[in-house]
């Protein structure tokens, strides 16, 4: 049997030894680290006429698979480079060009978002960096596109338009594009079709989802007694690159039900 003094000395001794058999070294609580978006999806960059279009959709999930739910924006970083040297080694933008909000104007009901690129000069080449920005601060991850800014092929001319009931028709030479074409030295791939309505301005879309290559195309998603103007951008392929014209004449039409009905 232990003495009392004995008794003591133990319970002192064990006294360091419970402290050290807790959870270690405490300190400030730190929050848990948010997860980060996704990439931007689908980003394109295209030249139309003499100015540069960058689309992208809004990525909906983080890195670590769960649901994105704090999207704020974009940062869109800019810097030019020069074609003749390529741009697989260029640097990596690093002054912001552009800052989008989710509830700012390049937004789209389909969740895309386009920026016009009018600052550009031809025979340059231009690199961005699309980053996806959350409201607690976090950046996403990056999106690298590049391409030069060529000369751009000639616009074409309006189009004949037909209004009938339910539908405007529209015609044009591809024989007289495809030797506009060829003789500014590309290869004709035909047109793209965009339509607003009168008055007000083109989107960055056209009607069509590929090329036209032939000399006709209907257009049947109108409404009688609504006018809608028209214009053309051929497609031209230089090399590796494919350029849109500038935007050509516009022309309007005014669908209608015939007199009488």
């Amino acid at each position: 049997m232990l003495k009392p003094t004995r008794l003591l000395l133990v319970a002192l001794l064990a006294l360091p030894l419970t402290g050290l058999g807790g959870c270690g070294k405490r300190g400030p609580l730190k929050p848990l680290r948010q997860p980060l978006p996704q990439a931007v999806g689908q980003a394109a960059l295209s030249q139309k006429g003499d100015a540069l279009l960058l689309g992208w959709d809004a990525p909906r999930a983080n890195q670590d698979g769960s649901p994105l739910s704090d999207l704020k924006g974009f940062a869109v970083y800019k810097i030019d480079y020069d074609p003749a040297k390529g741009c697989p080694e260029c640097r990596i933008p690093q002054q912001l060009w552009r800052q989008v909000d989710l509830a700012g104007p390049a937004n789209d009901q389909s969740q895309r978002y386009y920026l016009w690129d009018n600052a550009v000069d031809e025979d340059t080449g231009y690199r961005y960096r699309i980053v996806p920005l959350t409201r607690a601060g976090g950046s996403g991850a990056e999106t690298l596109l590049h391409r030069p800014l060529l000369p751009a092929p000639p616009a074409p001319p309006a189009p004949a338009a037909r209004a009938l009931a339910h539908q405007v028709e529209l015609r044009w030479s591809a024989a007289e594009l495809q030797d506009a074409a060829r003789q500014s030295g590309g290869s004709w791939l035909g047109v793209n079709l965009y339509r607003c309505d009168a008055g007000a301005y083109y989107g960055p879309r056209p009607l069509n989802s590929s090329p036209i290559t032939a000399d006709l195309y209907r257009d049947s998603r109108v409404q009688n007694g609504q006018c809608y103007q028209y214009a053309l951008r051929s497609v031209v392929q230089y090399g590796e690159q494919i350029v849109e014209s500038r935007l050509g004449t516009a022309i309007e039409a005014c669908p209608q039900l015939p007199q009488g009905l």
